[in-house]
This record gives structure tokens, sequence and C-alpha cells, in this order.
């Protein structure tokens, strides 16, 4: 594992001296991801694809390359791989697909956990076609969720479609995605895993998972803007996605409707490259240990409430926190001034801010450590969140 100043030189936007614990909402791209980009832009490479000349031939070869090196990053195949402009532009487009093989009556089952990418897209392509949506609820102290309830809501076989998030953007809850996967599949129900917030942190695989979909987010782990979906058991050949008629093509190019986005998937490769040049395992304990600082610090803070479950080594590296008479919006703008960034509010994770029953308050504050964020960092926000307790 690469020591923390090596790590840090990877990563140019580290330049301006602020502290960065935005990361789950976007990581900084590395080095070779914005080199890559920059580098097939600048070359005689760029063109469409499907040409017969050798610039649309070198094009062909960066899409190949990117669907090989996610796939190997999420353990999938290369002819499962999907790419799109975002996780959530993708997720409208597959559930708008499926919803053409589901009848009134048939059911989809949400959970409470998940971004809201994971939930809007299926109620609203469920409400199109007269089936209906179910929320699996979580632990209304901690956000944590238990999936044994699945059974319930699989056994008549109406259940279509599991939708659950591999970790929560929000709090890094990371339910049993194996119990879950064994649930719906026994009831002749598919599962879609949002791993978007696992992905950078945790080591997943579709294939072992055994899911039949699974998202992630480019731009999570460090590289450009774009969305994934690993799509597996032929699936992509079962459904008939809204594409322009010309675009009859077998495997993922069915479901890009579009020109790929092609020097950004030279940044993809870059990314993935980048993950997979280290044990992902190794830093997931790196990031754990910082995250136990972080959240021990937090808690020894007065007025400062932890909302979320204890630090473990499977959970995503995010914390989330209230500091009494402040509202998130105001702790925000305090770190801000201190050249700290976090998010406040509900960062997508409606169904569990609800749960939580911190709606009106305004949400929760933030923080999220990865691969670039340092002790000296924990420290600074630290300090930070503690002088709206002392008054300093």
């Amino acid at each position: 594992m690469a020591t923390t100043d090596n790590v840090r030189s990877r990563f140019p936007g580290l330049s301006d001296g602020w502290v960065r614990f935005d990361g789950p909402a976007g990581t900084l791209p590395v080095d070779t991801c914005v080199d890559a980009i920059a580098d097939y832009m600048r070359s005689p490479a760029p063109a469409n694809l499907g040409g017969l000349f050798d610039a649309s031939i070198a094009s062909v070869a960066v899409v190949d390359r990117a669907r090989a090196a996610t796939a190997e990053l999420v353990g999938a195949s290369a002819d499962e791989i999907v790419f799109g402009p975002s996780t959530t532009n993708l997720m409208f487009s597959f559930t708008r697909a499926l919803s053409r093989h589901w009848q009134p009556g048939d059911r989809i089952v949400c959970t409470q956990l998940d971004h809201d990418s994971n939930v809007s897209p299926w109620i609203l392509a469920a409400r199109d076609v007269g089936a209906t949506v179910e929320l699996l609820e979580v632990d209304p102290v901690d956000g944590t969720l238990d999936v044994e309830p699945l059974k319930g809501l699989c056994a008549d076989g109406r259940t279509r479609w599991v939708a659950i998030s591999g970790a929560s953007n929000l709090t890094g809850h990371a339910p049993d995605l194996e119990r879950a996967t064994a649930i719906a599949h026994e009831y002749g129900a598919k599962i879609l895993v949002d791993g978007v917030a696992r992905v950078p942190h945790l080591p997943t695989s579709a294939s072992a998972l055994d899911v039949d979909v699974l998202s992630t987010s480019p731009y999570k782990w460090y590289g450009p803007h774009a969305g994934v979906l690993a799509v597996r058991n032929g699936l992509l050949g079962e459904i008939e996605p809204y594409r322009v008629r010309p675009a009859d093509y077998a495997g993922p190019l069915r479901w890009e409707t579009g020109t790929t986005q092609i020097e950004l998937l030279a940044g993809v490769t870059a990314a993935a490259e980048y993950m997979l040049s280290t044990s992902i395992a190794d830093e997931a304990e790196r990031e754990t240990r910082l995250l136990a600082l972080l959240q021990e610090g937090l808690h020894e803070i007065p007025g400062v409430t932890i909302h979320g479950p204890s630090v473990t080594p499977d959970r995503a590296p995010t914390v989330v926190f209230t500091v009494a008479g402040h509202s998130p919006e105001q702790v925000d703008h305090h770190l801000a001034s201190r050249r700290i960034a976090v998010w406040h509010g509900d960062n997508y994770a409606c169904e569990l801010v609800d749960a939580l029953g911190l709606r009106d308050s305004g949400g929760l504050v933030r923080a999220g450590v990865v691969r670039y964020t340092t002790s000296d960092d924990v420290a600074a926000l630290l300090a930070a969140v503690a002088e709206l307790t002392t008054g300093s």
C-alpha cells in the first residue's frame, strides 16, 4: 500500500489546500485519469464508433478497454458492462425497459436505505404499468437494514425485482447482500444492487454475490462523471431497451443510446486500473481506521450526535452527524469557512432521513473518508466542529 504522501501526489485537485470530506458525492480524479482523457482528445483517435478507418477503430479499442477494466473491478464480464452519462440516467432507462415485462399487481421491493436513484425510477416505472412498490424499512434509531423481512414480501411470488443498496451513501451501512440475493432468487425475483457507495471502498463482485445487476459510478472511484450497470445472466438480450431503430446491436451497445462518451471512458479505464493497482481490502482497512478516528472524535465533542451504525470493517467510511443549536446548513457553512468540504441535507437518501426523523431539522452533515484522506484532515474537521460547541 502506498504512503499517504504518495497517494495525495496523484490528485491534482488537492493543490488548493482544501480539506476534502466531500468524497461520497464525488471524488477527485486521479492524475492518470486526467491524462488519459487529455491524451485521447489530443490524439488522432477521436472519431465515432463503427467506422472502418483507423481513428474509429482506435476509439472502439478505448471503449473495449474501459469495459474490460470496469468488469475486472466489479467482478463481471466485459460484455455485461453498460456505460451511460450517470447511474441515475441508466436507472431510469433500465427500469422503464423492465416495466414492459410487468403486469398490474406485480411488486417491486425497494428500501428506505437507498439513494433515491434506486427508488424513484422504480416507482415511476411501476406506476406507468400498474405495478406496486413496497419499501423495506430501516431501523429508525441507527438506519440499519434487516433483509429478513424480504421473505414476507417475496413469498407470494408477485415480487419481480428487489432493489437494494450495497452500502448507504449517507450512513455507510452495508446490508447483508448475500442473504438478500438468496431470498430474492428463492422466490423467483431478480435483484439490483446499487453499488455506487460500495465499490469505491469494499471488495465487490457481481458474480460472487450472484446479483443480477450492479450499478456503480466511476466518479466515486477517482474517475470521470459516468455511470455503469453490470447486467448479468443474459438479461441484456432478454430486455428490449428504448433505442433508435438502427441500433440493433448485441450486448451493451443496444443500451448505450447515442454516441458513447469515448473520451471519458479513457479516463474510466485509468481510474479502474488505479483502483486495481492496490488491494481494495487493504485500502478499506486504512479507511476504516480513519473513520473510527473521525467518528470517535465527533462522539467526544459535546453537542454532536452521530446518526448511524458503529464503525465496522464491512461498511463504507462515511459518517453523518448533527450539532446541537446549529442546523446542518449552518455547520456546512462554518466548515466551508475553514476550507473544509462536506455535504448537508438528505444527500438524496430521502427515505432514510425521513425514517430517522431528521427531515424537519434539515437532515444531517455528511463527511466521507477516501484514499487521499489523512489523519491531519480528520484533526482539522474535528477542530472546526468543536469551535461550534465551544464558541471559539
